[in-house]
């Protein structure tokens, strides 16, 4: 296996990287210790079919593009949904006078994309559940 991560580890970090989150907190949402986690990332170990599964499901990805590195990256590029969920979040940050930058608005508003694709919930229930947890 290489280490150049020119293949699943380079797309394990971009997700990590896209949703801002530590190889932690990416080993904590697949239930592999951290140890593991770095070692699919860094390509020394493989990453089993049921982990890849979870973090296509968790991050809105699609499996073909996680493993094989074809296709879109997203399972959904719903460019309807995306301004439903762009108008959502950003109506939810207005009415709740919150002072988010705008990088963080952005990918709040690709999580509750990729949140309505997985369970078909609402961008605007989405949104206001997200809020909540501010």
């Amino acid at each position: 296996m290489s280490t150049d991560l020119s293949g699943i580890g380079l797309r394990l970090r971009e997700i990590r990287k896209t949703n801002d989150l530590t190889q932690q907190v990416m080993a904590a949402a697949i239930d592999v210790t951290d140890r593991t986690y770095k070692n699919y990332e860094q390509e020394k170990r493989d990453l089993p079919a049921a982990a890849a599964i979870t973090i296509c499901d968790a991050f809105g990805v699609s499996l073909e593009w996680l493993l094989a590195g074809r296709g879109k990256a997203r399972s959904s590029d719903d460019p309807e949904l995306a301004e439903i969920s762009a108008k959502a979040v950003l109506l939810e940050n207005a009415s709740r006078q919150t002072d988010l930058p705008i990088e963080k608005l952005c990918k709040i508003i690709g999580f509750v994309a990729s949140q309505a694709v997985q369970s078909g919930d609402a961008p605007t229930e989405l949104a206001t559940k997200y809020f909540d947890t501010l």
